[in-house]
């Protein structure tokens, strides 16, 4: 799959992701869902979230490294900093430097899943 294509599917996960957080936090449906960017140079972050841009930029090396991590981007990593951009929207800035606070887990938990901080996942630069 090309960065094109996978962008687009991104997007189209993005929204499902959003439109869920949305339903469990009404105030969200003001905001636009944040925009997906495919970064070659990410190889040890897996995402970031850059809450003043409404930006998820995510390593295109661990979409194409193996299925698993495909999925693991999909299921796990792109809703995990989506809900960063939900947190940032909802309560402001958060607590904890890296915007693990106790809003953005509340929130992963809420979405359903478990609020990691880190992912196990390697690729090489």
């Amino acid at each position: 799959m090309n960065r094109k294509e996978l962008t687009l599917q991104l997007e189209r996960k993005t929204d499902m992701v959003w439109e869920s957080l949305c339903e469990i936090h009404f105030r969200l449906a003001r905001f636009n869902p944040p925009k997906i960017q495919i970064d070659a140079r990410l190889w040890r972050t897996a995402g970031m979230c850059h809450q003043d841009e409404n930006l998820v930029r995510l390593g295109y090396k661990f979409f194409t490294h193996s299925k698993k991590y495909f999925d693991e981007m999909c299921v796990v990593i792109l809703p995990h900093e989506i809900i960063h951009q939900a947190d940032f929207n909802l309560f402001g800035e958060s607590e904890m430097t890296c915007g693990h606070g106790a809003n953005w887990r509340m929130i992963m938990v809420q979405y359903g899943l478990k609020p990691a901080t880190h992912h196990t996942m390697e690729v090489k630069r």
